[in-house]
């Protein structure tokens, strides 16, 4: 166990207490969904074109391409989003992974942390996910997108904000 780290409870279904460590990762529901939305819109007028006869077309051949190529694609990228995206909370700072393309996580100190708020798209909104956004004294704000359980995140995060707070406080009392 890293020295910075301390023993905590677990939050919630959707975070994972590992070594004194709380992570919470993305929603796949949250990740998948744009692409099951566009695989079926497409594919339901494929479907519409082939029964009327017009499988043949040019709109029928773009739904093909679209589902062919397109939508491996985006189930592809959610993939890697999926296994990337993560927030780790740990005794001292925290390490926020943004996900596929970035490469590296951003560490964080809980005092260079100078706003917290939560967004939700349409997509989360129906999954429940939302995107957490850091801002930080010490650089850009980070967001966090697809978060399964961003309530508990944001509860989480501002509770061990407070808390370094009040012991720096008493400790230099």
């Amino acid at each position: 166990m890293d020295s910075v780290d301390s023993h905590l409870q677990q939050i919630g279904p959707e975070s994972e207490v590992t070594r004194g460590r709380v992570v919470w990762q993305a929603s796949p529901l949250a990740l998948f969904l744009p692409g099951l939305v566009v695989a079926a819109g497409y594919g339901l007028l494929w479907l519409v074109l082939y029964v009327n006869g017009r499988d043949g077309g040019a709109l029928a051949r773009v739904c093909l391409l679209v589902l062919v190529v397109i939508v491996p694609f985006l189930f592809a990228h959610a993939g890697l989003r999926l296994s990337t995206t993560r927030l780790t909370l740990r005794g001292a700072h925290l390490e926020a992974h943004p996900g596929f393309p970035a490469r590296d996580p951003v560490i964080v100190v809980y005092p260079a942390v100078t706003r917290l708020s939560l967004r939700r798209g349409l997509s989360g909104w129906i999954t429940g996910a939302g995107s957490l956004r850091i801002e930080r004294t010490d650089g850009a704000p980070v967001v966090v997108s697809g978060l399964a359980d961003p309530q508990a995140v944001l509860a989480e995060l501002s509770a061990r904000r407070e808390g370094l707070s009040a012991t720096a406080v008493a400790g230099r009392a």
